[in-house]
């Protein structure tokens, strides 16, 4: 219903009447298609309500698997899981337009496999080499995407960094293991992993993905990427942004700027549970914590 005074005032201003009931008639078709999808969900969804499911009786950081629209996947914690499932398969937000069909990609930060698996469902011509930093979780990865059709994906069992060698690491047992230097952490198990230059990868041969989700190293590795930013096309990354008083996020953008880049915030997600202190905030939405999702193209691929 429209309140009165809504009347009132388009009867006094015609333009605000169109865009008064514009505005009733878009909410109106957006509900209608919310309707629509609860009623009839897609494979994606029915997927992840069925682990979402199976996570309320499942214990955390839990090893098992499960079948989700036709693939057979083992993941590490399956509360996190069902999260990832939903941001790649259910709102694709690692969709990108290729324009040839095999895309050279880079996945630093695989994870179990989800966003690899993606892209091969996307691409099934594309090169991919998948980076994995904690050993235990690399092992899945490589499982996955052996038994799901993506046995041509390289599997790199090492965290991404700017030099090779190694490296101590904080395992935290499911998508938020990063390197010690960067952890807001102290009650998680310190390994030492192996570690890879990914600007060496970058300096060898033209990329057209990127994708950077490194727990907050990606401000170092863009660094250490440098001039070789030239040979990537387009790049999706994640910055962790775990300090208010020290944000990352604006070199971030004038590194892909200065690079050549256009690009675009597509989400900040708050992680207030990260915060060094508890206090009392101007706006209690906000988070000292937070990532910020970032893509990034070069204007003449589009």
């Amino acid at each position: 219903m429209v309140p009165a005074l809504g009347l009132e005032r388009a009867r006094t201003f015609p333009g605000v009447a169109r865009m008064t009931f514009g505005s009733i008639r878009w909410d109106a078709r957006r509900l209608a298609g919310t309707i629509y999808r609860d009623c009839f969900p897609s494979p994606e969804v029915r997927a992840w309500r069925h682990a979402c499911a199976l996570a309320e009786s499942t214990p955390r950081f839990t090893r098992g698997t499960v079948r989700m629209m036709g693939y057979d996947l083992e993941y590490s914690d399956l509360l996190t899981f069902c999260p990832q499932w939903h941001d790649i398969f259910v709102e694709r937000s690692l969709a990108f337009e290729a324009g040839i069909p095999n895309p050279r990609i880079l996945d630093c930060g695989a994870n179990v496999g989800l966003s690899a698996l993606f892209y091969k469902r996307e691409y099934p011509r594309a090169r991919i080499t998948a980076y994995e930093a904690d050993p235990e979780i690399a092992s899945q990865l490589a499982r996955n995407l052996r038994v799901n059709g993506g046995d041509d994906v390289e599997v790199v069992s090492a965290a991404v960094w700017i030099e090779n060698g190694a490296v101590s690491f904080a395992s935290q047992g499911a998508d938020a293991g990063t390197l010690d230097r960067f952890s807001q952490r102290t009650d998680r198990t310190s390994i030492q992993v192996a570690a890879c230059r990914v600007a060496d990868v970058v300096a060898r041969e033209p990329i057209d993905l990127l994708k950077l989700d490194v727990e907050g190293a990606e401000l170092d590795v863009l660094r250490d990427i440098g001039t070789y930013l030239r040979n990537v096309r387009a790049m999706q990354l994640e910055v962790h942004e775990f300090r208010a008083d020290c944000r990352r996020l604006p070199e971030v953008l004038t590194i892909l700027s200065t690079a050549g880049f256009r690009y675009s915030i597509a989400r900040a997600t708050p992680l207030p549970w990260l915060d060094a202190r508890r206090e009392r905030r101007t706006f209690p939405q906000c988070s000292d914590s937070l990532v910020v999702a970032v893509c990034a193209w070069r204007p003449e691929s589009r």
